[in-house]
């Protein structure tokens, strides 16, 4: 009772003061189809503006910001070595951004040390069931539509006037509170808000590094990374996975371990192949297939 009502303050709150609301969503995940036993999780985030939102795994934003302050600093210090053991890496690197009031959506997916962005003008074709049900504690409704091949099931609640959710999920007429595959794959389940300033233009704009591409490229750029999962880090000298501005002669520690630059290909290439024989239940199934 005290997890409800402290949400519902926070949401009344953020509605009454800020023009900007961070929702936060428990993601559950199993990312081998042939070991649903095991599942992971981390926490993602929809970050609502007057002009649109954008959806990012929380743990991926401080990882990313990270990285960005320590080479930053590195190139004016000349350093050239780097201690990240600490730092958690993300699980969940989709993005998804949507522009109101149009709801055009633009998915952000990463092959290899590449930003790939994929638009999406086509509304979601929901299908409002009359089965009703409380998830935290409010009064939902049952969605349902398909999206990239699954089948989703989703909750939306009238009583939070947002027509968004977690992921590409936008549309229905109040906030998704829960949203989940129907093989139980993938679900989204909100835990959390709390109200935010930020500049609407700062997360909805378009990087300089992000390729803009259809499905289809998407499709090819997929199958060419399973053939060489190295190709392009092979490719640019000797530079790092994270594409570090510092000198061949870098060494970066991971787990209280010293890897050379060769040493972190080798370990990379090891990774990534081992990643691609067990992930294959990704969440978009028709992009991978």
């Amino acid at each position: 009772m005290k997890t409800k009502l402290s949400i519902l303050l926070l949401l009344i709150a953020g509605f009454c003061f800020a023009q900007s609301n961070q929702f936060i969503y428990e993601y559950t995940f199993k990312m081998d189809s042939l070991n649903r036993d095991k599942s992971e999780t981390e926490n993602v985030v929809l970050q609502t503006t007057p002009k649109g939102s954008k959806f990012y795994s929380q743990v991926k934003q401080v990882y990313d910001s990270t990285m960005i302050a320590t080479f930053k600093n590195a190139k004016a210090t000349q350093q050239t070595h780097f201690d990240f053991t600490n730092l958690k890496q993300s699980k969940v690197s989709t993005e998804v951004i949507k522009t109101y009031p149009d709801y055009k959506r633009t998915l952000k997916k990463e092959i290899s040390s590449n930003d790939l962005l994929i638009n999406d003008d086509k509304k979601l074709d929901w299908k409002i069931t009359k089965e009703k049900s409380k998830v935290l504690g409010y009064d939902v409704q049952k969605a349902t539509t398909t999206l990239y091949g699954r089948k989703w099931n989703v909750w939306f609640a009238s009583d939070i006037p947002i027509q968004d959710g977690p992921y590409e999920f936008c549309g229905l007429p109040g906030l998704i509170v829960k949203a989940e595959d129907s093989k139980g794959d993938h679900s989204f389940t909100l835990i959390g808000t709390k109200k935010i300033e930020i500049d609407s233009d700062k997360i909805l704009n378009k990087k300089s590094g992000d390729i803009v591409i259809n499905e289809e490229k998407f499709r090819k750029l997929w199958n060419d990374y399973k053939k060489d999962p190295v190709k392009d880090m092979r490719q640019s000298s000797g530079s790092s996975s994270i594409s570090a501005p510092v000198s061949v002669s870098a060494s970066i520690t991971f787990d209280g371990k010293t890897y050379s630059q060769d040493d972190m290909l080798k370990l990379i290439e090891k990774e990534r192949k081992e990643e691609l024989q067990k992930n294959n239940n990704f969440l978009e199934l028709d992009l991978y297939r």
